[in-house]
């Protein structure tokens, strides 16, 4: 119950904000994939205990693209070069296309799941 009265406050704050600010809710909104991106990555990397050098080496990539994917804001780097970031910091990518906005990782579990269930079986998934 908390969990979702803080989720409602943030959203209550959130929205306060976009209608004071509305050119900085338009920033934010455009940056909001490539700080989730970005987050992500960042995460995995520390999750590895790798250096954006060792990253980009074994990404085949500079230390300064490497930062640039990293970046909170700026582009949404292509999933090529997110595919190879995450392969050298030896984690797994997946990309999840709904009709429906996915709140939670719960969520997503549970869309990847009935979605796994309609999908032929010589068809292997964990790779």
């Amino acid at each position: 119950m908390e969990f979702l009265i803080m989720v409602e406050s943030h959203r209550s704050l959130r929205n306060a904000l976009q209608r004071a600010h509305p050119k900085l809710a338009e920033h934010q909104a455009k940056n909001a994939l490539k700080r989730g991106v970005a987050v992500k990555l960042r995460a995995l990397r520390d999750i590895r205990g790798l250096t954006q050098d060792e990253v980009a080496a074994a990404a085949g990539m500079t230390q300064s693209m490497i930062a640039r994917m990293e970046a909170l804001s700026g582009p949404v780097p292509s999933l090529e070069a997110i595919e190879r970031y995450v392969t050298a910091c030896d984690g797994h990518l997946a990309l999840f296309i709904s009709d429906k906005q996915i709140e939670s990782e719960g969520s997503f579990r549970d869309a990847f799941a009935k979605a796994r269930s309609r999908i032929p079986a010589d068809i292997d998934l964990d790779v």
